[in-house]
């Protein structure tokens, strides 16, 4: 339970103790955490407690009640604040009320049942306006996320709110690890719903200001603004704010419970003023988009040399169209070798420098480069392919990876001995097939497509592949199942229906006699293998 903090000023303490006993305070779900005769001091520990209720004496030595009331309002506390009196002066309570103190109590006419009935009217107004400094909070920390410019008035307001978790703030960005979108067809993120809860990580050194969800390319990313007051040394801020960027890290994946799946998370700087949020979150942003070049499955530090970019960037000259063309000559004079260079060349290039639009210029290239050649081939082109469910993807989580699967595909149709018997018919038909499998298909329609007769296409098929046409669909099918299975993202029906099965329980029989597996079966193993 979260109790509400109270503080106690007054300078007799016998009334402080006499309060204390009046009631069972935790009971009531609020706490004294906080209490001093020297109304002075008192300034001082509001602003190192940030309590919710402070009970103030009104006539003190030194400083009266409403003069501190006044002295804590300048300071920024968000405070409820009741008078305590010995007697009904009406001139007090109107300058009380005047100066925004919420109540006015006479000490006296105060019994256990009396606090007890009024300390629960304060609970629920404080906890209402909580709630609703909360999310006119929110809404401004999303407006400043986002770069836009607030009025004085609601930088101040916000600043008030931030204050009651730290003097000092740091963001850290954390999703889940997904593979770089090299070719194929973008896909709805799986994790885009995942609704985070964070309340449960605050701690004496930490405490959570917001959360942000985005949805990025690759599924939720979450922003955590975090507090905290300062450290002994830089050194030490350092390793404490990596030690909680990690276990954050290991919160995010634990909540969306992905099996095979890793998380990266980046720490952004500490700052002090509301307005350096925009600046501290697009770097941790940034951090996360170019981990494809510094590895996934990490956390990533802010330090002074990435201050102004993540990383230290090469420039490096590089003339894109002759590169282009020494591709194009290489690929269609099935040069592997040369091929194989080419891509190692680029790569290495484009690691040097991190940069995403060069890396999308190099897979562009390549991707037109390989689809052409799968399609002069017979081979469907990985375009129209969702990109998670293409094999080999697992291996675009890294610059080095990607280029390796790209020499693959390129070895794999180069030496494909097969690849060039097929009538351009046939290979129409095939790349058809490849397109509308999880539509209703036949001979008949994919004979309408290419202007034949069903007749002439299925003795083609047959003649050239060895396969008749539905044989040929079936196994397009299950190999697209697969794919889905294996990632463990899905459910037995939904399946089915991205295979072109629209009942699961004839996919599954289908599934069986083909593989000698149930699909259920099939995916289990692969994800017990996976881990």
């Amino acid at each position: 339970m979260n109790h509400l903090k109270v503080m106690i000023v007054d300078d007799e303490i016998l009334a402080i103790e006499h309060l204390k006993r009046l009631i069972r305070w935790e009971e009531l779900g609020f706490k004294v955490t906080g209490e001093t005769v020297h109304p002075r001091k008192g300034l001082e520990l509001a602003a190192k407690l940030k309590p919710d209720l402070i009970f103030v004496d009104i006539r003190m030595p030194g400083m009266d009640g409403l003069i501190l009331s006044e002295r804590l309002a300048e300071a920024g506390s968000q405070a409820k604040i009741v008078i305590l009196t010995s007697y009904k002066e009406f001139e007090y309570v109107k300058q009380s009320l005047r100066i925004g103190v919420h109540d006015y109590w006479v000490k006296h006419e105060l019994t256990p049942e009396t606090l007890t009935l009024e300390l629960e009217k304060l609970k629920d107004t404080i906890n209402k306006d909580k709630a609703m400094q909360r999310k006119m909070s929110k809404t401004l920390l999303e407006q400043v996320k986002a770069g836009k410019e607030l009025s004085h008035e609601e930088l101040k307001a916000l600043a008030n709110y931030m204050a009651l978790f730290g003097s000092q703030y740091v963001y850290i960005a954390i999703e889940l690890d997904t593979p770089y979108p090299v070719v194929g067809r973008p896909v709805v993120p799986q994790d885009a719903g995942i609704q985070m809860s964070w309340e449960a990580m605050d701690q004496a050194e930490y405490r959570w200001i917001e959360t942000f969800t985005t949805i990025a390319a690759g599924g939720t990313r979450i922003g955590v603004l975090l507090g905290f007051d300062g450290m002994v040394s830089r050194r030490q801020q350092h390793e404490e704010l990596f030690q909680r960027s990690t276990h954050l890290k290991q919160m995010f994946s634990e909540q969306i419970a992905s099996r095979g799946r890793t998380v990266s998370a980046a720490c952004s700087t500490v700052f002090q003023e509301v307005t350096e949020l925009f600046a501290a979150a697009t770097w941790a942003e940034k951090a996360l988009d170019l981990r494809i070049f510094t590895g996934m499955d990490s956390v990533i530090m802010f330090t002074e040399d990435k201050e102004d970019t993540v990383f230290a960037l090469e420039t490096i000259e590089t003339d894109w169209a002759a590169w282009t063309q020494q591709l194009h000559h290489g690929v269609e004079a099935h040069r592997l070798a040369e091929v194989e260079e080419e891509i190692d060349n680029m790569f290495t290039r484009v690691k040097k420098m991190a940069r995403l639009d060069k890396l999308r210029i190099v897979c562009n290239e390549l991707s037109k480069e390989l689809d052409q050649l799968r399609t002069s081939k017979g081979k469907p082109p990985f375009r129209d392919e969702p990109y998670r469910e293409i094999e080999g993807s697992d291996e675009w989580t890294s610059v080095t990876g990607i280029a390796r699967w790209f020499k693959n595909q390129f070895r794999a149709v180069m030496e494909d001995e097969h690849g060039d018997v097929y009538s351009v018919k046939v290979r129409k038909a095939i790349q058809y097939i490849h397109r509308h499998y999880a539509k209703d298909l036949s001979a008949e329609q994919i004979a309408e497509h290419l202007a034949i007769s069903g007749d002439h296409l299925r003795h083609c098929f047959k003649n050239e592949t060895g396969r008749t046409i539905l044989d040929y669909i079936t196994e397009v099918r299950i190999e697209k199942a697969k794919r889905c299975l294996a990632t463990g993202q899905y459910k037995l029906y939904e399946v089915a229906e991205k295979v072109g099965y629209r009942n699961s329980h004839y996919f599954s029989k289908v599934f069986q006699r083909v593989t000698g597996q149930h699909p259920l079966e099939y995916s289990e193993r692969k994800q017990v293998h996976h881990e």
